[in-house]
């Protein structure tokens, strides 16, 4: 008896037990802590130092030296909020309130009545760093092959607000496209047959880099759940 107490509380003792964040600015904390390790922005490749300041000639931005937002670092979610966001009632209809009585809704009366709601934004799979100036021209555009010259600011990427479409570099699409489905399938999104057939052929043609396997590593850890779209590829 006292043996299979003793190996209890071993077992006690050497668990870890994950504490996922629970908000917006506790996930972009504990996302800055896993990209210690390698400092590289999402569509650009840009590095950062540990200021959080992007050196645009790392990943051949120069042409954005003079914008503000380029030496930005932002958390961007690769499925924007607005796509998981409008899923949730409190986006969609006014039942929140100010302090004069005014109603409201959207992303503000999400944050401060819906706990799902906040898990879905602090959602660590969801989020990477991203250079200011490029998570402005991706805004919550749908992801789409598109035509015509991938150059913003000389980042391998291109968006389109007319089209309201945007097409990132090959290096992210699987990512991105990860991210997507496993977002859809964690919190219940609907995805359109158009983009749920993209999301799937990017992630077979664009398996998981080591880093994302060591990132997905990190964050599993954090949250207490793997992205089987990552743990799982059989690329």
């Amino acid at each position: 008896m006292r043996k299979i107490i003793a190996i209890s509380c071993l077992i006690l003792a050497t668990t870890v037990v994950a504490e996922p964040p629970n908000n917006f600015s506790k996930a972009k904390k504990l996302a800055g802590k896993i990209f210690k390790e390698n400092p590289k922005t999402l569509y650009c490749g840009c590095r950062y130092d540990s200021q959080k300041h992007i050196d645009l000639k790392s990943c051949h931005m120069q042409q954005a030296l003079k914008i503000k937002r380029a030496h930005r670092l932002e958390w961007e979610h690769m499925m924007p909020a607005e796509n998981f966001g409008r899923q949730f009632r409190c986006w969609r209809e006014k039942i929140c309130k100010d302090k004069k009585g005014r109603a409201y809704k959207g992303r503000k009366c999400c944050k401060k009545i819906d706990a799902n709601f906040k898990r879905a934004e602090a959602e660590l799979y969801n989020l990477w760093p991203a250079v200011g100036i490029i998570n402005q021209k991706r805004s919550n555009y749908r992801y789409s092959p598109m035509q015509g010259t991938h150059d913003t600011y000389g980042c391998n990427f291109l968006a389109d607000s007319k089209q309201r479409k945007a097409e990132p570099s090959d290096e992210s699409k699987g990512l991105v496209a990860r991210a997507n489905l496993f977002m859809a399938d964690k919190y219940n999104i609907r995805l359109s047959k158009s983009q749920r057939k993209l999301f799937e052929a990017w992630n077979k043609q664009f398996p998981p880099s080591k880093w994302e396997r060591q990132w997905a590593s990190q964050v599993a850890y954090n949250e207490g759940y793997d992205n089987p779209y990552i743990t799982k590829h059989s690329g």
